[in-house]
């Protein structure tokens, strides 16, 4: 009977000092370690403390092998409970990929499958580290709600100019100039020490809002000569603008902050000093009513997407890291070249599947930064970032 529990004993410990073992050249391969060092390294960390809890080994030999099999047995099991500890949310991965390096010697006696029933079987101790968040779903993040009433002030509250004529407290009607197609509507735009009112043409086919010298210089905004370029079609072809940020503009009384607007002088004309794009016009609910010559502005309410606006200050940079066992690390970030936060910015990761990671509360001339891990289920050789949503 006693040397049946000491085989037991022995036995068991065995079975922990390689499950421990496995863990750990699991863990250092994941870190792209030589297999042969990481393989040294974790039998010593196995093995050598546990021998010393066994004590020293005299006495006889039935009692040897019980003190060496619960020292393998205390130690191996305190390693595997307290791996999270070390390694955040490591420690299937580890198993598994551990036993993936023993299975092809095992003829078939060894399954990487494993790792699943011996992690959910151990217990474990979590520390205050934790893991990178998995790069969030592969469907595209739900478009903002619409035609929804905001809770805002009656529009004769408002300190800016009063739109022609209200419609109700969340609707607005504002007169239109031009030919059709080119229609010109009041705009207020503001600055850093001035505002003025201007005619601007409302163009639903201008995806950002230009103006051109001339009122920038009126309300005080500068144009720096490292400001972000971009190409635009205007009448006169295709050229490349400046952007630059206004702090302000003020549609029949609705409020825009943060606009950015495209430098260009040629868009100017007809009476008008410059295009109402999308970055503007995207944000209310619009309707043209053609025969009184009446544009009709609702503002749309709940979560915004400001990306047109955000996206020309935001150089974006990737850094992926591929793990042994399939699974794709991606240190995201994000330098915010403007002088406004940003409150959310939302990354689209497009490997095979898209998946979405934010990054929260980058400030003027800051870099923010996230990282995240893209599952072994998703193929991930090379892929492309871009900004999917963002909001000031």
């Amino acid at each position: 009977m006693r040397y049946l529990i000491a085989a037991v004993a022995f036995c068991l410990g065995i079975a922990a000092a390689a499950t421990a073992i496995t863990a750990l050249i699991g863990a250092g391969m994941l870190r792209n370690g030589p297999v042969w060092l990481v393989a040294v390294a974790a039998v010593a960390l196995v093995l050598l403390p546990s021998r010393a809890l066994a004590g020293s080994g005299k006495g006889e030999n039935r009692r040897t092998i019980v003190a060496t099999g619960m020292g393998w047995l205390v130690w191996s099991l305190g390693i595997l409970i307290c791996f999270s500890l070390y390694f955040p949310g490591e420690r299937k991965s580890a198993l598994r990929l551990g036993l993936s390096v023993f299975e092809p010697f095992a003829q078939g006696y060894i399954d990487k499958a494993w790792a699943e029933p011996i992690h959910r079987w151990l217990p474990e101790i979590s520390g205050t580290r934790s893991p990178p968040p998995e790069a969030t779903a592969k469907s595209r993040p739900k478009p903002p709600p619409v035609a929804k009433k905001p809770a805002l002030p009656a529009v004769a509250k408002l300190k800016q100019p009063e739109p022609v004529a209200a419609v109700t407290q969340d609707e607005v009607v504002l007169p239109t100039e031009g030919r059709r197609g080119s229609l010109r509507i009041p705009v207020t735009v503001e600055g850093r020490r001035r505002s003025t009112d201007v005619s601007m043409i409302f163009d639903t086919g201008a995806t950002l809002t230009t103006l051109n010298r001339a009122t920038l210089r009126k309300i005080g905004v500068a144009i720096p000569k490292d400001a972000p370029k971009l190409n635009v079609h205007t009448a006169a072809g295709p050229r490349e603008t400046q952007v630059v940020l206004v702090p302000k503009l003020w549609v029949g009384g609705f409020e825009v902050e943060g606009v950015s607007v495209s430098v260009c002088d040629a868009c100017a004309n007809d009476g008008s000093v410059g295009l109402l794009g999308l970055n503007v016009s995207e944000r209310f609910l619009v309707t043209v009513d053609g025969a009184r010559e009446e544009l009709v502005l609702s503002p749309r309410s709940g979560a915004e997407n400001r990306a047109t606006d955000v996206s020309p200050w935001v150089v974006l940079d990737a850094e992926a890291t591929r793990w042994p066992d399939g699974r794709t690390l991606v240190l995201l970030e994000a330098d915010n070249t403007s002088e406004r936060w940003i409150e959310r910015l939302t990354v689209a990761i497009a490997c095979d599947e898209t998946r979405y990671a934010q990054i929260l509360d980058i400030g003027p001339s800051q870099i923010g930064q996230v990282e995240v891990s893209i599952g072994a289920e998703t193929r991930c050789e090379s892929f492309q970032v871009s900004i999917d949503s963002a909001l000031w």
